[in-house]
């Protein structure tokens, strides 16, 4: 699959088991280092346990019970969803999209911006925004904004009745007073999560000091690395004018305590 950050996830399909009280189908194998050292092999039996109790992860295989000619693993080379080439930086250890249009990262990154850990935009969750996606109404983060003029629209879609339209309108309007650090940890900044937004908040207490501040500002921070730095860069690089024309809809957050 095909991540919020272009990050393409390698998953093992199951056969359904049984784990701490729920079905599991799906687990994560991180990426191509980790299914290597591990010379995980499609058709292997192997070892799943509950990372953290939450997310299912691949162990080990049960080699004893590997049968003959299975192949090893071969990461793929073009996105899944959009078949760019994918490419690997020196020092991560995932492969990535280079395509900004991408719409697969383009989907799982409007699912990111509204979840709860990030603008908890009620009402849109990640069944909605895949069909305002595939109906056109949401290509791009700002587009979020520009719902309410697509009311008349919006009533033609199977369970979009009068009443649940004005609780996501409400909900979209209240996100534009959501602290600093959600908005920067909805925004999908690669290697940005919710505790590096936090830092970057407490530190430029506003997104105009941030968009300003140079890699080695950021390097004088003692949580923010070279990665993250040069991401954080180049992410303001690229998405000056998006930034901008979710300003010029009153998104436009200051460091504040964020609520959960």
């Amino acid at each position: 699959t095909v991540g919020r950050t272009g990050t393409i996830n390698p998953s093992a399909i199951l056969e359904p088991v049984l784990i701490d009280g729920s079905l599991v189908q799906r687990a994560t194998l991180n990426n191509e280092d980790f299914i290597m050292e591990r010379d995980i092999r499609i058709g292997d039996y192997v070892i799943v346990r509950k990372a953290g109790e939450i997310i299912p992860e691949v162990v080990r295989v049960d080699i004893s019970k590997r049968q003959d000619g299975l192949h090893p693993f071969q990461m793929i080379d073009a996105c899944p969803v959009c078949k760019t080439s994918l490419v690997r930086k020196e020092q991560e250890a995932n492969h990535y999209c280079p395509n900004e249009f991408c719409p697969g990262k383009t989907l799982e990154s409007l699912i990111y911006f509204a979840s709860r850990p990030a603008m908890n935009i009620e009402g849109l969750g990640e069944k909605n925004v895949e069909t305002l996606y595939n109906l056109g109404y949401i290509q791009d983060i700002p587009d979020i904004y520009l719902l309410k003029d697509k009311e008349t629209e919006l009533l033609q879609i199977e369970g979009f009745g009068v009443k649940r339209i004005n609780q996501l309108f409400l909900a979209i309007e209240n996100s534009k007073n959501n602290s600093l650090d959600r908005l920067l940890t909805g925004l999908g900044i690669r290697n940005v999560g919710n505790k590096v937004a936090k830092t970057l908040a407490k530190n430029y207490k506003n997104l105009d000091n941030l968009m300003q501040a140079t890699y080695e500002d950021l390097r004088n921070i003692h949580e923010v690395g070279t990665i993250i730095a040069s991401n954080v860069v180049e992410y303001f690089q690229k998405k000056k004018d998006m930034i901008h024309t979710l300003q010029s809809f009153g998104v436009n957050p200051k460091e504040k305590e964020s609520t959960t």
